[in-house]
């Protein structure tokens, strides 16, 4: 595997724990659903992957998510715990809730699937399709299953199958967290955007990318576990300069995903956030890469004049 391609892997499992909260449909959850390993009891961790925001006399706070998290994230620090308490709006990337509607299911399901006439393996090159072949024998399945399926909803139901080997579920989530939290206290959540907006962010990249992250997704399937370990020690200690050198290089390497699934969205999301920001006491979580670096919500914020300081 080419150093630029495994970049480009490690890119994509970066997009579905950090960057990118749309729950696949309903076939990639039942593809992933395979045996977890127990996860050890957590006393909580001293620092919270959080900041607070400050400007005009007004405050709000900004967290970096795990879309994706295991029970020994658990408890939370008191006083990322406090911050929510202290909130009355909760913003996240989208209701989470959203995608049990069956007409958004629906619509979802009718992005990820080809049109007539095409197949998965037809918008693959020769050895992606030996690679994907192979790696579904070896668990069972046939990839005539996924024929109707494009190459990135293959991907992300790949990455979800090595998250969940180790562990990882997306109902332990931090945004799933502080979403069931919203709802037992009857804080107002105010999602950035729709489900379905995140599944055409993902529809939009080229072929050739999304041959790529399907290819080294699924090469990396299994060796990636020290690459995740490493994310979730870094959210669990709040190093946020650990988190960006893991996260935002391999991003940086595959320009077409950092700008689709991080950059531009950042862009979109701010006056979304900076009106939360100027009229509530606001909460704002979304994926962790979308802090970071040059073009993340913290430095977008400093550069509109916000003080941006971690907890």
């Amino acid at each position: 595997m080419s150093l630029t391609n495994r970049r480009t892997c490690c890119a994509a499992v970066t997009a579905l724990l950090l960057c990118f909260a749309a729950a696949p449909p309903a076939v990639a959850q039942k593809l992933a659903a395979i045996a977890r390993p127990p996860a050890a009891q957590s006393t909580g961790s001293a620092r919270g992957f959080f900041w607070k925001v400050e400007r005009d006399g007004r405050h709000a706070w900004l967290v970096g998510s795990m879309h994706l998290a295991t029970p020994d994230f658990y408890p939370l620090p008191p006083a990322l715990e406090n911050a929510f308490a202290d909130s009355d709006v909760l913003m996240e990337e989208l209701d989470l809730n959203e995608a049990n509607d069956p007409s958004v299911a629906a619509a979802i399901l009718q992005k990820a699937l080809n049109p007539p006439g095409a197949t998965l393996s037809s918008q693959l090159s020769r050895e992606t399709v030996a690679v994907v072949t192979t790696f579904l024998a070896k668990r069972g399945m046939n990839v005539e299953a996924l024929q109707a399926m494009k190459p990135w909803m293959v991907s992300m139901t790949v990455q979800m199958l090595a998250l969940q080997q180790l562990g990882f579920d997306p109902k332990l989530g931090i945004d799933q967290h502080f979403q069931t939290a919203a709802v037992r206290a009857r804080k107002r959540l105010q999602p950035l955007e729709t489900a379905l907006e995140q599944v055409t962010f993902l529809d939009s990249l080229s072929p050739r990318t999304q041959d790529l992250l399907l290819r080294e997704s699924v090469e990396a399937a299994e060796s990636e576990s020290a690459q995740i370990t490493a994310i979730a020690a870094a959210w669990r200690a709040g190093d946020a300069a650990a988190m960006e050198r893991i996260a935002l290089s391999d991003m940086n390497d595959a320009p077409e995903v950092y700008e689709t699934l991080l950059a531009g969205r950042n862009r979109r999301w701010m006056p979304k956030v900076e009106s939360c920001i100027q009229t509530s006491r606001c909460f704002v979580v979304v994926g962790a890469a979308h802090l970071l670096g040059r073009d993340g919500l913290i430095a977008l914020l400093k550069a509109r004049g916000y003080s941006v300081v971690q907890q």
